[in-house]
């Protein structure tokens, strides 16, 4: 006669079952193993239990228990970051899932900001605001599985939107967040309710109090929750053209005209970059650095004047125009804005890993130079086969993303462990020029602290003291 072994449930399977309901808790290996990873090559990281929260309180009751029996909490979102899970308790931590918490909370015409819940995916919150006419700068990849507290959290600046070439950071353009913090109060930042009794809205984050909001940017979870998060709204400008893309011989002279272009005022594009030619993009015929440059306007005359002040310049640097199938594919993904490919066909190639870095202006050739030389040669030297695809992105007019993106066979165990040796030995290249890894997630966060300024390190460490000691918010990001 068969026996049946009953596995016995985490110690905090019943508490957390009676704050959100049974249905919302789960601690089965198949789950905890779904949870234990992100879309990098990274080890996972596997915890003891997943709960489902669908309101504040509850998130708030969640880390009071947290607190209470000092087993730590793992912050989850849509889990499409590339530089690992925070590594809680092994086989015991807390993964609080948020995307439950999903609701579009007001859209404020008179105000100009929008307010959502932040486990709702960014790809939903633009859309329904594109929907009523305006529109909001939140990710431009991955555009579908990333949640607004996820990329507030979880990327430099909170993150990049699809018009990061002109917009910047889409940090600036938050006005406010709702976060529980890691001793389970609530508090939102920001100028109206944030900082009055007597006013209920959230509008700005500068009048009558220091930027609070800001310390939530970029912080990787380990200040709080995010449960809400306040956006300023613009409104949507349908006219869109990105008529040619253009060719140039070397990434010097498509750089040396993307960089002219981004000091003219006002900017005649919103977005734009410099694409490297890779194996992948000549397989469809692109051998040849590519710029797209893209203008919108609102009316005819204004966008055809933008378009007119790219030309004269791009044909200033010898950039010609460019045709082909691989062009026609990048025009299409960078004007709307959504990541087919990406999500798509790339995902069929297997295994994915994501190297990206902020720099100065003064930085991006020899980053690029740099950083590429060195994860082909490690390739080659260790035989992987892969695909790749390489950008170069301004974040405003300032810092510059540069992003490499290589695809490998993911059942392939040796593979696995170069990756994962070639993550941490370009992360710290990087680090030893001065440059940025997009590095705040889980492990990422760890060896970024090794090459802050000690003092910096210290006041990180005093605040992240003061905010949770019992040290139960995402414990060991940024190595605290």
């Amino acid at each position: 006669m068969a026996v049946t072994i009953q596995q016995a449930h985490h110690p905090l399977y019943y508490d957390l079952a009676g704050i959100v309901g049974p249905t919302f808790v789960s601690d089965d290996d198949f789950t905890l193993d779904a949870y234990s990873r992100d879309t990098s090559p990274l080890p996972p990281n596997k915890q003891g239990i997943v709960v489902r929260p669908v309101n504040t309180d509850q998130v708030a009751d969640i880390v009071k228990l947290a607190n209470v029996t000092k087993i730590p909490i793992v912050i989850s979102g849509g889990r499409a970051s590339f530089y690992g899970t925070p590594k809680g308790l092994h086989g015991k931590g807390i993964v609080v899932d948020m995307t439950r918490m999903n609701k579009m909370i007001n859209i404020d015409h008179v105000n100009l900001t929008a307010t959502a819940e932040a486990g709702m995916t960014t790809a939903e919150f633009n859309t329904r605001l594109w929907d009523v006419g305006w529109d909001v700068h939140t990710a431009f990849m991955p555009w579908y599985p990333d949640t607004l507290g996820g990329q507030i959290s979880g990327f430099a600046g909170g993150g990049n939107g699809m018009e990061m070439g002109s917009a910047g950071f889409n940090a600036t353009h938050i006005a406010g967040v709702k976060v529980v913090l890691p001793d389970a109060s609530v508090v939102q930042t920001g100028s109206g309710a944030g900082s009055n009794i007597n006013n209920t809205m959230v509008y700005d984050r500068y009048p009558g109090n220091p930027d609070l909001t800001g310390l939530f940017m970029g912080d990787a979870g380990t200040f709080g929750i995010k449960v809400e998060a306040t956006y300023r709204m613009y409104k949507y400008t349908p006219l869109r053209k990105c008529p040619n893309a253009y060719f140039f011989d070397t990434f010097e002279k498509g750089w040396e005209m993307v960089q002219e272009l981004s000091v003219v005022e006002p900017l005649p594009y919103y977005h734009i970059n410099v694409i490297p030619p890779t194996e992948l993009t000549a397989q469809k015929g692109m051998n040849k650095y590519l710029s797209i440059p893209i203008a919108k306007g609102n009316t005819e005359d204004e966008l055809n004047a933008k378009l007119n002040i790219i030309e004269e310049i791009v044909a200033k640097h010898k950039g010609v125009v460019a045709t082909g199938e691989q062009v026609d594919e990048w025009k299409e993904a960078a004007v709307t804005g959504r990541r087919h490919r990406e999500m798509g066909s790339f995902g069929t190639f297997g295994t994915w890993s994501f190297f990206e870095y902020f720099v100065a202006r003064s930085q991006v050739v020899e980053c690029h130079h740099t950083m590429r030389n060195f994860v082909y040669k490690r390739l080659k030297e260790k035989g992987v086969w892969h695909l790749s695809n390489e950008g170069c992105i301004p974040s405003g007019s300032t810092s510059w993303i540069l992003t490499t993106v290589i695809f490998t066979r993911g059942d392939d165990k040796r593979v696995q462990q170069v990756m994962q040796e070639l993550f941490a030995e370009a992360a710290e290249l990087a680090c030893s020029h001065g440059w940025y890894p997009d590095c705040h997630q889980g492990w990422g966060t760890r060896m970024m602290a090794k090459y802050w300024p000690k003092h910096h390190y210290e006041f990180m460490r005093k605040l992240k003291g003061t905010f949770d000691p019992n040290n139960i918010m995402n414990p060991g990001v940024w190595d605290l």
